[in-house]
């Protein structure tokens, strides 16, 4: 075997040695240093939620204020149990649907993101670990970039009307947008209304519980559909429609 093949076979060698160390390195060092955190479960967040009083868990009691019949027929009454079951439905949809790959959901401190998408009106809500300790951010949705917007503050910027005429129809809150519609997270109720349905419900549980934990100003604080920043033409036309 010659030099340059000698050289050749130890580089691959060496290659192939610093890929499987990598590989250790990404899957089970973090397993080994993240196994001794508490993290909380489902349950635990909806418990909570009800025990602080989270702007979550108001939202999660006006959805079935709005929409009783769907509510009723799929998560029975507002409590911890249902709460839990909507945020767990949310979270699957939210991963499925691959929201992740145009939301990110991390605020860092750079490039003035906390006011590009964190609390507005307060100056530091820059994004910290003990958010992630928990089973809604398994895995972490950090996110690669930002089609659409940041949302691990979400519960401060827009309400729940938004959101509902936004998941079904985007370009009526953002026109212009890239984002389709998710009609599939609604259905007709018996009066003919557009409705969420469980999926729907979960998925608007889940995107009203990021950031709720940050949310210290009362409810009315928040902003509304005609104040917000972001263009939201048609979120109220479309929530009475649905009410």
């Amino acid at each position: 075997m010659g030099k340059m093949e000698r050289f050749s076979f130890i580089a691959l060698v060496a290659g192939i040695i610093f890929f499987l160390f990598a590989d250790f390195i990404s899957w089970a060092l973090p397993m080994f240093v993240l196994k001794d955190i508490p993290k909380k479960s489902v349950q635990d967040l909806a418990a909570e939620a009800i025990a602080k009083n989270t702007s979550a868990w108001s939202d999660f009691k006006k959805i079935a204020r709005y929409y009783p019949e769907q509510f009723k027929k799929y998560y029975g009454e507002p409590n911890e149990e249902s709460f839990a079951k909507a945020l767990k439905i949310g979270h699957r949809w939210y991963v499925a649907e691959g929201c992740w790959n145009c939301h990110s959901q991390m605020v860092r401190p750079v490039s003035n993101e906390t006011l590009r998408f964190g609390i507005p009106g307060v100056s530091n809500t820059v994004s910290y670990p003990s958010e992630y300790q928990n089973e809604l951010q398994a895995p972490v949705l950090w996110g690669t970039k930002r089609i659409g917007q940041d949302l691990i503050r979400e519960a401060a910027v827009h309400n729940l009307e938004w959101h509902v005429a936004h998941l079904y129809d985007p370009k009526t809150t953002s026109p212009g947008t890239v984002m389709p519609g998710y009609p599939w997270f609604f259905e007709k109720d018996e009066n003919g209304n557009i409705v969420p349905n469980e999926r729907g419900i979960g998925l608007l549980t889940y995107i009203m519980w990021l950031g709720s934990w940050e949310v210290k100003p009362p409810k009315e604080w928040r902003i509304s559909p005609t104040t917000t920043a972001r263009d939201t033409s048609g979120a109220e036309e479309f929530a009475k429609a649905t009410e």
